[in-house]
């Protein structure tokens, strides 16, 4: 019993009677050191606590059993308010609003999981990409067809937005996942787990289609000879000439790195105007830290490859590996390790048909790293 609600604290899913039942443990010398060395032996440096006395160590359940305290006080607030709006849902039904009112309302108060693949409209309001709906209705008058994982704009009609201020859409891709988007001209966008892009509903005639880019993707540009199509980020932007290219920009990288497949592409910086032009099989990366730009001769595939579900890793230090494993799988990893640390690994695996202890089980059958689960967070000793 004892150690299954040790069991419990380090996966942090105690509630309030076992952090009180694993308090009162404590009140034995003997069940304390059992505690403190179950915690040394599985090296859950997050807090430290093989170097605590008691009293910190029950300070600390004090504070865990006050914070589940809190979150089931704001449960039952969140649950008064959902008998308020269930009741204005019905106040609405009974006429006082048009049904059109209705439904948009029932849309904008709808809030999205951590794992959804979610659309906001230009009005803000967050639309749930689920894998049932084979129509979206995104705006006044115009839906838009859903297959395959791909959302199609190619369709829309522009006279739904002539004389008008651009319509912009956001489109945002949680980690574990991955979506297609066909966006009004044609081009056809990968978007990687973790990512973000913002682009119009409807590209405007006779100017630069520009869009916004956070995490990565991957572009086949539609070839328009007097639009220029952008990609923008916070630090750096691409200028396309009609193509096929890998756009990797998470904020948490030091490197933001453009693959070019096909055709030609320029990138530059906000910091630096000047236009470095790129060639096919050639990756550019802009540095975050020092704002410079260089490129080099690659093999395209070992970039690309995510489409298809295959995630190569040539020459990575482990810590760059950990974090793309993270956004892949959806996962906490806690590197509680000294090994591999100064060392670079090479590796390919399947998304699609490996997890993520069959990844980690080849890098501790291969390089002897070590590692525990508890549910969806990984500590490697």
């Amino acid at each position: 019993m004892f150690e299954k609600l040790i069991i419990k604290f380090i996966s942090q899913t105690a509630n309030i009677d076992d952090l009180n039942r694993l308090t009162k443990f404590l009140d034995d010398k003997k069940n304390l050191e059992i505690f403190k060395s179950f915690i040394k032996t599985n090296y859950y440096s997050i807090y430290a606590m093989q170097n605590f006395e008691r009293d910190d160590i029950l300070k600390f359940l004090q504070k865990r059993i006050l914070d589940e305290k809190r979150k089931i006080s704001r449960k039952k607030i969140f649950k008064k308010l959902l008998r308020y709006a269930a009741i204005l849902t019905l106040f609405f039904g009974l006429g006082y609003y048009y049904n059109s009112f209705q439904i948009d309302n029932k849309k904008e108060f709808i809030i999205p999981d951590d794992d959804d693949i979610v659309l906001t409209t230009s009005d803000g309001k967050n639309i749930i990409l689920d894998e049932e709906s084979d129509v979206i209705q995104v705006e006044s008058k115009v839906k838009l067809n859903k297959n395959s994982g791909q959302l199609n704009y190619n369709k829309i009609s522009k006279i739904n937005f002539q004389n008008k201020e651009p319509v912009v859409h956001t489109l945002k891709v949680p980690h574990g996942k991955k979506f297609k988007l066909l966006l009004s001209d044609g081009t056809l966008v990968h978007l990687n787990s973790g990512s973000e892009l913002k682009y119009p509903a409807s590209f405007q005639e006779n100017k630069p289609r520009v869009v916004f880019l956070q995490g990565e993707a991957y572009f086949n540009v539609a070839e328009r000879t007097n639009q220029i199509f952008t990609v923008n980020t916070k630090t750096v932007n691409v200028e396309v000439y009609g193509t096929e290219f890998n756009f990797k920009n998470y904020p948490e990288d030091r490197f933001s790195d453009v693959v070019l497949v096909h055709g030609s592409i320029g990138l530059y910086s906000k910091f630096n105007q000047e236009i470095t032009m790129l060639k096919p099989s050639t990756k550019g990366s802009f540095d975050n830290t020092n704002y410079s730009i260089s490129q080099e001769k690659i093999n395209t595939s070992i970039y690309t490859s995510w489409i298809d579900g295959v995630i190569v890793f040539r020459n990575e230090s482990f810590d760059n590996i950990i974090s793309k494993l993270e956004r892949i799988y959806n996962v906490e990893i806690i590197n509680n390790g000294q090994q591999g640390l100064d060392e670079t690994f090479n590796a390919k695996i399947n998304i699609n048909e490996e997890d993520i202890n069959e990844v980690l089980s080849y890098f501790n059958k291969i390089h002897n790293i070590k590692y525990q689960t508890f549910k969806n967070k990984i500590i490697i000793n």
